[in-house]
């Protein structure tokens, strides 16, 4: 592995072990400053709909990118005229990471900066520097579009007939991992069979085709799949070891959405791999991150204070900013 005069590594083999937290200000749903801390294992970003979580996904994602102009829209309608700041600590190659980005105006970089290690030995990167750097990151491992990439598990030919995709069912090993799993999620699937071209499920002792499971079942056997798929190419590729997981809860009921957490949580612990995963609710989450946005009744938007001619929303605008409460417009 060869290393330039500062130090840094030539090819794209830097893995990025574990985030340890990410800070923003005025960025997507955030308004005012926002801080949040990560633990190794699962972290679960709770939210309501609307109500920020994505909104961290994409701020880990937008931070890492080493691109200086990507739009990343405004979902929320919000006024992004202006400075945003994105933050981000992490460790790669056993060395802390502190990542420092000044958004202008929503889409182009203006600022960036990433201190690498600390105390004397540290090293300290701005602008073209850092994007350099950041090109060499493997990138962490993203799982957001359950629906439209469950194709990559198996594809539905007729009602009778599900063919098994051939790079996954190929691999026995890997069939074997989401059966020892199963039952961690108290799923009624008792185990998946490759029978042919075809995925079958062992379901009430008897073998059924997956497309004749009802919707929370057949996408708990694709949720593993598609994870346990990840991890395989993350230990043979030794990619970054943070998953980041959004939306995976869409139609499915309490009891499903506690068994796969359950599932995700040994997966992350046998695996040393971290998780930031949203969810729809606190309870029995592990390490709940909640996020929340202050919701301002539309009155204020209209009224104006006596004299100053100014509005209300203004001024309590103001007013959070200041004490850093979340909120939304």
């Amino acid at each position: 592995m060869k290393t330039n005069v500062r130090g840094m590594i030539e090819h794209n083999d830097i893995a990025i072990t574990k985030i340890i937290s990410a800070a923003c200000r005025d960025f997507m749903a955030f308004r005012g400053f926002h801080n949040f801390e990560f633990k190794d294992g699962i972290n679960s970003i709770v939210g309501g709909n609307a109500s920020g979580k994505s909104s961290l996904i994409a701020l880990i994602r937008q931070a890492l990118s080493p691109q200086i102009s990507s739009h990343r829209g405004s979902r929320w309608g919000g006024d992004y005229s202006g400075i945003s700041l994105v933050e981000l600590k992490f460790m790669a190659r056993g060395k802390t990471h502190y990542l420092r980005r000044v958004i202008q105006d929503s889409d182009h970089t203006t600022d960036l900066h990433l201190y690498i290690g600390e105390g004397e030995d540290g090293e300290f990167l701005r602008d073209g520097e850092v994007v350099t750097y950041l090109t060499k990151l493997k990138p962490l491992l993203i799982f957001d579009d359950f629906q439209s990439s469950r194709r990559e598990f198996y594809y539905h030919l007729d009602r009778s007939s599900v063919a098994a995709n051939p790079p996954f069912s190929k691999s026995i090993e890997m069939i074997d991992e989401v059966n020892r799993l199963l039952p961690v999620t108290n799923c009624p699937v008792k185990k998946i069979v490759k029978s042919g071209n075809d995925v079958m499920a062992e379901y009430e002792d008897r073998l059924v085709h997956l497309n004749t499971l009802a919707g929370g079942q057949i996408k708990t056997v694709y949720v593993l799949s598609k994870i346990l798929t990840l991890l395989s190419g993350m230990k043979e590729r030794d990619l970054s070891r943070v998953i980041l997981i959004d939306e995976m809860e869409l139609g499915l009921d309490r009891s499903t959405i506690k068994g796969l957490n359950e599932a995700i949580k040994q997966i992350s612990t046998e695996h040393d791999c971290q998780f930031m995963m949203t969810s729809r609710f606190v309870n029995g989450r592990v390490n709940p991150i909640t996020v929340s946005r202050f919701r301002m009744h539309n009155y204020y938007k209209t009224q104006t204070t006596p004299g100053n001619n100014k509005s209300i929303q203004s001024l309590i605008r103001k007013y959070i900013n200041q004490v850093n409460i979340k909120w939304k417009p």
